[in-house]
């Protein structure tokens, strides 16, 4: 590689000149933000070309050992570069690394420290050749080497040539600490972006794993306090009317605890008669009463190590809740006729309908155990407090009895605001049945307004459905004897200022709810339904006049 020296016969100004322009140049290469390479690089260029300071590299340590190695270089072959490696103390550049002071070699032929490793001495000119080697300093601490050769047959003093360098290495330092800053940045906010978006993936997988389906605020918050509880051994108590959900959000906590690997076991305390409780319970052994035939492990042993989701606490027999408390308290059971004390690890998720507060009011209930099972209540929203997840919880369950029971059935945008409109005391579980039983009895693919109204009248006054009716497109017109009012009216949602109007009418036509229909625009289902929805009394009807 050619190298251009300073013309020998340059004058003092001019030598003045190249130096300030050296600085101009190095301050302006570390304003523009570059790679640092580059700009370490574009550096050593300009000594060389400026100053006559050649072959300049930027030595840094590479790897876990201790060794360096040439990273950065102008003048020198890829081949030189690569042979450019040293140990900590060995050689000149390996002194200045370990000492951090400057180093000069007066004649590189006559100091038995200067290896010249990486350049042979045959490609070097004739003449006494200089080496100067300085420290790189970040934050006081050497980070690597800058060394140049120098011609000693130069106008230039070596005081002038120290002082320019000194000020080169100071620049490359402060290259060298803005990179680190920079990748420290860049490497925290990598894992910040990394950890947010595996928190993200985490809980919409997770949520959707689970089978929780919403975006309600009260939704939203009861999830984010369960997660919060989750990695806790904190006993939960699930608040809500019948069908929120209380045992999906129940094994949604258990699958986001340590306990995920362990069993979950539930016990509906609701469904199991008070003589058997604490049998089934705490479990039995062989002869402890008529029947018991053999060894029986009770739910609390077969939860060890996971979580016992107790539904429907408010319905424990008092004796039995004497026999919780103890558990709750000691961690240790005992079967029915047992002799010995079995301990048990057993986180406990109790869920209730009930005020439990009443219920200790009514003396059906210990203070104490409620307590014990109060620690972190959790209240899940009924459905009518987030009607906007309606929609969203029709196409879950719609797509998944679909899948179930192979059909293709799709709710019409009619069909759906009749669902959502629907004040549905059941909450979740009963709107999964109306879907199932509309999937199962509907005659075509695509249900209406019409269809789905006849399944909540229906649904709403306990008739049983034989057949859904087929979808209008598809029915064959119905005879109309006294009006040209359509059978199928378009949708009208339902407010409660109907309420006046609807009872009004009835009144007028004296309780005849097919002229009421028809005076009102609306099919005798729509009606049906929107007397049962608002809860307007239908006033007997007016005998006919003789």
């Amino acid at each position: 590689m050619k190298t251009r020296y300073i013309h020998p016969v340059a004058t003092k100004e001019e030598l003045v000149e190249h130096e300030q322009l050296l600085i101009r140049e190095s301050i302006r290469l570390l304003s523009r933000g570059l790679e640092p390479e580059k700009a370490i690089r574009e550096m050593l260029h300009l000594l060389s070309e400026l100053l006559g300071l050649n072959r300049g590299r930027v030595v840094l340590p590479e790897g876990q050992k201790g060794e360096l190695a040439i990273r950065i270089a102008y003048g020198l072959t890829q081949d030189q570069m690569e042979r450019g490696k040293y140990r900590i103390g060995e050689g000149i550049t390996g002194r200045v690394m370990q000492s951090g002071e400057v180093l000069i070699v007066q004649d590189i032929d006559n100091e038995p420290a200067y290896l010249a490793r990486a350049v042979d001495r045959s490609v070097l000119p004739e003449g006494t050749v200089s080496f100067i080697a300085l420290p790189i300093m970040v934050d006081r601490v050497v980070a690597g080497v800058l060394g140049v050769h120098r011609l000693r047959s130069r106008q230039r003093s070596l005081g002038a040539d120290l002082q320019i360098l000194h000020t080169v290495a100071e620049l490359m330092g402060q290259i060298f600490k803005i990179n680190q800053l920079i990748e420290k940045r860049t490497a925290s906010l990598k894992e910040e972006n990394r950890s947010l978006r595996t928190a993200l993936q985490q809980k919409a997988l997770s949520k959707s794993n689970w089978g929780i389906i919403g975006e309600a605020p009260q939704l939203i918050s009861a999830l984010d306090q369960l997660e919060q509880v989750a990695g806790t051994e904190a006993t939960v108590l699930l608040l809500g009317e019948s069908g929120t959900g209380k045992e999906l959000f129940a094994r949604a906590l258990h699958l986001q605890s340590p306990r995920r690997d362990k069993p979950f076991v539930k016990v509906n305390c609701a469904a199991i008669p008070e003589t058997l409780f604490e049998a089934e319970l705490f479990g039995h052994e062989k002869g402890a009463f008529t029947g018991a035939s053999q060894q029986r492990i009770g739910r609390f042993e077969q939860a060890n190590g996971g979580t016992l989701f107790l539904d429907e606490i408010g319905d424990l027999p008092l004796p039995v809740q004497v026999k919780l408390l103890r558990v709750l308290q000691e961690h240790v059971i005992e079967r029915l006729g047992g002799r010995g004390e079995i301990a048990v690890d057993v986180r406990i998720v109790a869920a209730t309908h009930q005020d439990m507060m009443a219920l200790v009011r009514a003396g059906r209930f210990r203070l104490d155990l409620y307590y014990r099972l109060n620690v972190i209540p959790i209240r899940l929203p009924a459905l009518r407090e987030r009607p906007g997840d309606i929609k969203l919880l029709v196409r879950h369950f719609v797509s998944q009895l679909n899948q179930r029971h192979q059909r293709n059935i799709l709710i019409m945008p009619q069909g759906l605001s009749g669902l959502v409109s629907y004040p549905w005391p059941g909450n979740i579980r009963q709107l999964y049945n109306v879907l199932e039983r509309i999937i199962l009895l509907s005659r075509g693919d695509e249900i209406d307004e019409a269809t789905v109204d006849y399944a909540l009248i229906t649904e709403a006054q306990g008739q049983p459905i034989e057949a859904l009716p087929a979808p209008v497109a598809s029915r064959q017109p119905l005879p109309v004897a006294e009006s040209s009012h359509p059978v199928v009216r378009g949708h009208q949602a339902i407010a409660v200022d109907d309420r006046e109007q609807i009872h009004a009418a009835l009144v007028q036509h004296g309780g005849n709810k097919s002229r009421t229909a028809k005076a009102l625009n609306l099919t005798l289902r729509q009606l049906n339904y929107r007397i049962e929805i608002l809860g307007i009394a239908v006033p007997s009807k007016k005998p006919a006049n003789l």
